[in-house]
């Protein structure tokens, strides 16, 4: 994606730029201003890198990758009686099957997961957790439960139920700007490819 063409702007004084606004939707704006928006913007980086953390540092006392530790730890919260299938865990996790299929693979060769075809389709993969894969998620949960009550045990029930709906609501959002910048990715490869075809 290019960038548009910053206007020119004369300045009348040293250190009198006004960046301009990094949204326009008012319900986002404190008295025509942006800021409270980026420094929530930049907050969520913080926090998202400190999950991240988190979850490296959970994922490397297990073995394995972050990627298999969500999966594991999915797996563990879905898999009910039946098993859960790919599917399902591609969409919890906001990923795709192929994802989940490739991530699994490893679990399964350690033993951690097993994976067998649905009873009624057998085009459907179904997942859960092996015995092993029951007592390493268990060791696991005394370690996140400490952490998890210091990251998120300030808040208040009304305040969670109400991060949880936010979240709800951002993570269909954020799926729409994924897809935005998507075309606007392909578009660009497009343009790139024309322009050597003319060469």
């Amino acid at each position: 994606m290019s960038l548009p063409k910053a206007s020119k702007r004369r300045r009348t004084e040293p250190n009198a730029y006004v960046a301009p606004q990094t949204v326009s939707a008012q319900s986002l704006l404190r008295r025509g201003s942006d800021r409270t928006f980026q420094k929530l913007v930049f907050d969520l980086f913080t926090i998202s890198a400190r999950l991240e953390d988190v979850r490296l540092h959970l994922a490397s006392q297990m073995r394995m990758s972050a990627s298999q530790y969500s999966v594991l730890r999915a797996v563990a919260a879905l898999q009910g009686p039946e098993g859960v299938s790919i599917g399902s865990v591609a969409d919890y996790l906001h990923v795709t099957s192929a994802f989940i299929t490739a991530q699994s693979r490893g679990l399964v060769e350690r033993g951690l997961l097993d994976k067998r075809e649905g009873p009624t389709d057998r085009r459907v993969s179904l997942l859960s957790l092996t015995a092993n894969g029951e007592r390493l998620v268990d060791q696991v949960v005394e370690l996140v439960r400490p952490i998890n009550d210091l990251f998120f045990g300030t808040l208040e029930r009304s305040e969670f139920d109400a991060l949880s709906a936010i979240m709800d609501k951002l993570i269909q959002s954020s799926r729409n700007a994924m897809v935005r910048i998507s075309s606007e990715r392909q578009e660009a490869w497009l343009s790139a490819r024309d322009r050597r075809s003319a060469v």
